[in-house]
């Protein structure tokens, strides 16, 4: 059984959140449904649409949440093998039924916390869209039933850490591939109509 503190902050989260409306959102935020597979299309093609920086990125992704989802389901958690809240918890109503399957690291935690180091590299603009899409993913897991705090917690450090040795992975492999010195940047595109600069002052 988790320690007091984070059976308190579970029933916070779980019991005092719940609300008719809240549910079919935090729902699709666990387990989008038949959108899964069109929504991972989409961000694939978004970010092939960067040419070659793009196809490195996406294959610097794919390995990276690849690791961390395997770290976190097939090592770790059959070595912590914590059960889930609503098996130990009486008064859980999960939203997906009791599962029977281990609880600590949060997989949901940690490939989404992993993923936003180099979805937020590829695309800087959306940055911030993307570590708060990953806390409110973290959050839907507690507040469906399937985990408490602190394994999303737990699941969001071991995802950053692998998040940003992917991202450096993917800036090694970039310069090695594109030939680019360390530190430099993406030379900019001309816009039609524009003179191209010279080299003078």
């Amino acid at each position: 059984m988790p320690p007091p503190w984070d059976v308190a902050a579970f029933r916070a989260v779980h019991h005092g959140l719940h609300h008719p409306a809240l549910d079919p959102v935090m729902k699709a935020l666990t387990d989008p449904g038949p959108w899964k597979f069109p929504l991972l299309t989409l961000i694939a093609a978004l970010i092939l649409l960067r040419g070659r920086r793009g196809a490195i990125a996406l294959v610097a992704l794919v390995l990276t949440i690849a690791m961390s989802d395997q770290l976190s389901s097939r090592v770790l958690k059959p070595i912590v093998r914590r059960p889930r809240p609503s098996v130990e918890l009486s008064d859980t109503r999960p939203l997906f039924g009791v599962r029977g399957t281990y609880s600590l690291p949060s997989v949901h935690a940690t490939n989404f916390f992993a993923a936003a180091p180099l979805l937020g590299t590829v695309f800087p603009q959306g940055a911030a869209a993307f570590y708060g899409l990953a806390g409110l993913v973290s959050l839907s897991r507690v507040y469906v039933g399937d985990h408490y705090p602190s394994d999303v917690v737990a699941g969001g450090i071991l995802g950053l850490l692998i998040g940003f040795l992917g991202r450096k992975a993917y800036f090694r492999a970039e310069r090695t591939i594109l030939r680019r010195p360390r530190g430099a940047h993406p030379e900019p595109r001309s816009v039609p109509g524009e003179a191209a600069p010279s080299g003078g002052p």
